[in-house]
């Protein structure tokens, strides 16, 4: 565990709020199968809450204990059925496989964890995955090559499931913020 990256998530969550959705989750929201989610690097819980608020049943990961807790408030205020787990999945990959109906990954990109989020999705289930290009730097944050997919990669990572929506490029968010994206809808057959 990387401390330094520790304290860096700890303090931005300790004042923040969880903001909308993205898009894309909002979007495939209808064709997601209702039961257990993961949200992984699940942060304040803006997915999470989304997911709970469609009926579904989420596991919230998260390494930062501040998110967590306050994810946990949230869920008990509104009585959604959100589990926080405190985990740095890039460590330690804490979930059975096969166990998910649903999996999303949005804003996140570990590609040696890829595997093993299709691993954990059930036989008919789905993922989503959702993040930055490496045109992002022409928009903003990150610019870290190693956070950002390739032209095609996504594709490729996740050439095992059936994929059922896939697109590289712009979005606009409300507001006029634009990132440089690729999101794919993929289920495990």
């Amino acid at each position: 565990m990387n401390l330094n990256r520790r304290r860096h998530w700890e303090e931005r969550h300790r004042d923040g709020k969880p903001s909308a959705p993205e898009p894309s989750l909002t979007e495939v929201m209808p064709m997601l199968p209702r039961g257990v989610a993961l949200d992984i690097a699940s942060g304040l819980g803006r997915h999470a809450i989304a997911l709970a608020e469609a009926g579904h049943q989420v596991v919230a990961a998260d390494y930062s204990a501040v998110a967590a807790s306050k994810l946990q408030k949230i869920a008990d205020e509104r009585h959604l059925a959100i589990y926080p787990v405190i985990a740095d999945i890039e460590e330690t990959f804490p979930f059975w496989p096969a166990s998910f109906d649903t999996v999303i990954n949005l804003s996140f990109l570990n590609r040696e964890l890829v595997p093993r989020l299709i691993g954990a999705v059930r036989f008919g289930g789905m993922l989503l995955f959702d993040t930055f290009l490496i045109d992002q730097p022409a928009t903003g944050h990150p610019d870290n090559p190693a956070f950002l997919l390739r032209h095609g990669e996504l594709r490729e990572m996740l050439s095992a499931m059936e994929l059922l929506r896939y697109r590289e490029g712009v979005v606009t968010y409300p507001g006029g913020n634009k990132a440089w994206r690729a999101m794919a809808l993929a289920r495990r057959s």
